[in-house]
């Protein structure tokens, strides 16, 4: 009796061994297919907020000053007391679909997760679940590019940092995320203006909820 209940003692031990071996191997891999699902979650109800706060051709087309002398476009800079405002109330607008958001369920291929070719052949995999929490950062940056010949493209873009919490098997984790949403753009058909006020994503707005 003595031997049996060691035997089974030594093939759970065993089996345990094992398990938290693959679990600690695969589990880099999990946590970075993870993240990436939770951005895509988190990216798609950034976009109906920005939809609901931004969509409007009239209201893009304020979020940036254009100066002109003789006609011809001199500075283009963003609008910084509008747009100030507009996220704010956008940030806010994002936190309360967060808060009706319900956990997201994601299905993780173990193809995937492994790198095996012969496992992706197969319907296993793992499911986890993905909540957004809260808002954490919020800033917004401008950029340009040339379009071609005398045609430059202005953009402004948001930056949101959400906390995300991801519920694997046997585990929880909460991690940050960071989505870059394109806000507005404007195109300039011409001479490239004197002047352009290009704004980096930390130092006009970076505010914390």
């Amino acid at each position: 009796m003595k031997r049996v209940m060691f035997g089974l003692v030594i093939i759970v031990a065993g089996m345990s061994v094992i398990f938290f071996g693959i679990r600690e191997m695969l589990g880099d891999n999990l946590d970075s297919i993870s993240e990436l699902k939770a951005k895509g979650v988190v990216s798609r109800i950034i976009n109906k907020a920005v939809s609901t706060s931004f969509a409007q051709e009239e209201v893009q087309q304020k979020l940036f000053d254009v100066e002109k002398a003789d006609g011809v476009i001199r500075t283009v800079q963003p609008n910084t007391p509008l747009l100030n405002r507009m996220i704010s109330d956008f940030s806010l607008l994002l936190q309360d679909e967060y808060e009706k958001t319900e956990p997201k369920k994601v299905r993780i291929p173990m193809g995937a997760i492994t790198g095996s070719k012969l496992l992706s052949m197969t319907d296993m995999g793992t499911n986890i679940k993905i909540l957004p929490l809260s808002v954490s950062s919020y800033s917004y940056e401008s950029a340009f590019e040339s379009q071609g010949i005398n045609q430059t493209k202005y953009m402004i873009y948001v930056n949101v940092k959400s906390t995300v919490k991801i519920i694997k098997p046997f585990s929880g984790k909460t991690m940050e995320v960071e989505n870059r949403i394109l806000l507005a753009e404007l195109m300039i058909i011409g001479d490239v203006p004197d002047s352009y006020v290009n704004v980096p994503k930390d130092d006009i707005l970076d505010a914390i909820n």
